[in-house]
């Protein structure tokens, strides 16, 4: 129950409204401006293999890529966080069973702990590949 309380100061430390409102806004801005460089550069680029892998491979795009996949995971998982928050709820889980509607502070944090383990998974895969190159 103790990790329950941790999670609940947690989010209400950092999950403020205009926090997350920001982060999720600011990201995919960002992401779109990687999408758009990598498709700049499909478009401009002479189409060599060798000059596909050095773009990929230098430094800044290894660094670019690391940090839009944590802006990417960070966006999901304020999606996701938004999701479980609104109708994971004894209130919504209620309309479906009364026992569901006891169990709705469990199934939430079950539901946030499963998303935050498989989104570190998928960081820590893409940060492998993209420094393993």
């Amino acid at each position: 129950m103790a990790c329950i309380d941790y999670w609940i100061f947690w989010t209400y430390l950092f999950m403020k409204g205009s926090i997350i409102w920001f982060v999720q806004r600011y990201s995919s801005l960002a992401i779109l401006a990687y999408f758009l460089h990598i498709v700049f550069y499909l478009v401009g680029a002479s189409g060599s293999y060798y000059d596909w892998v050095s773009f990929i491979a230098s430094i800044e795009m290894k660094a670019i890529t690391s940090l839009i996949s944590i802006l990417i995971i960070s966006h999901a998982f304020i999606g996701l966080w938004t999701v479980g928050t609104d109708y994971l709820t004894k209130r919504t889980l209620g309309f479906l069973s009364p026992a569901l509607s006891k169990k709705a502070e469990s199934i939430q944090f079950l539901y946030q702990l499963v998303f935050i383990l498989c989104g570190l998974l998928y960081l820590g895969s893409i940060l492998y590949i993209i420094w393993k190159i």
